[in-house]
């Protein structure tokens, strides 16, 4: 009787569950985990490589981790937490950060891709900056602020794959100079990749010798 009355709804399915519980088994057993990358750049594939098209590019950035794919459950919980300011969301963001560690490398800092400052003062968690931070605290590594978004943008998902670029071009400013530092830059959705392209261009700008990216999400081979 007790459990009629006191309980949770899954934030993926609605579904009834335990009120100490986020998420249901069903959910959990359908986590879009990526489970294929290119040895070389890390960039997700279908299948395994030793190398892929993402390499080919003019990326600025190193290596990427990314431990989903941005679809399912992920996609509903990065929603909910940044749109729906739904904090039940943040204890199942870091569940989901706990069962996907990476072996890293020894970085000097980890940083965040900053948010417009008007957006970042309306939301209550912002998940790149909250996985930083537990990067930081798992791994050790000091986290600082280094980048500034010095001018609005739109967000990237409402534009064409052709508007991204040019979007979020010169968009950052670092913070202060990071001579032969060695970065790992952390962001929660990639798309076509053009945000984490430009904030590691400015990075680089700024002196850093070499910079990662942890990116939690990614979108279905775009």
């Amino acid at each position: 009787m007790l459990d009629e009355i006191f309980y949770s709804k899954c934030i993926g399915c609605d579904k009834k569950i335990s009120i100490n519980r986020t998420v249901c088994e069903d959910c959990i057993a359908h986590i879009p985990y990526v489970h294929s990358s290119c040895e070389k750049c890390g960039y997700p594939l279908s299948i395994n490589g030793k190398i892929c098209k993402n390499c080919f590019n003019i990326n600025y950035y190193n290596k990427l981790f990314i431990p989903f794919w941005y679809s399912g459950i992920v996609k509903i919980l990065l929603k909910k937490i940044k749109f729906e300011y739904n904090l039940n969301g943040v204890k199942l963001l870091d569940q989901l950060f706990s069962k996907r560690l990476y072996k890293l490398e020894r970085y000097d800092i980890v940083t965040s891709v900053p948010s417009y400052f008007w957006r970042h003062f309306r939301r209550f968690v912002h998940p790149a900056e909250f996985l930083a931070k537990r990067i930081s605290k798992v791994y050790s590594i000091k986290y600082e602020v280094l980048l500034e978004r010095v001018r609005y943008t739109e967000y990237q998902w409402k534009l064409k794959k052709s508007k991204r670029k040019e979007n979020i071009k010169d968009a950052f400013s670092p913070k202060k100079e990071l001579f032969d530092l060695k970065i790992l830059l952390v962001d929660d959705i990639m798309t076509t990749g053009a945000t984490i392209r430009e904030c590691a261009k400015t990075l680089k700008d700024a002196g850093a010798a070499k910079v990662d990216c942890y990116v939690f999400s990614k979108g279905l081979f775009i």
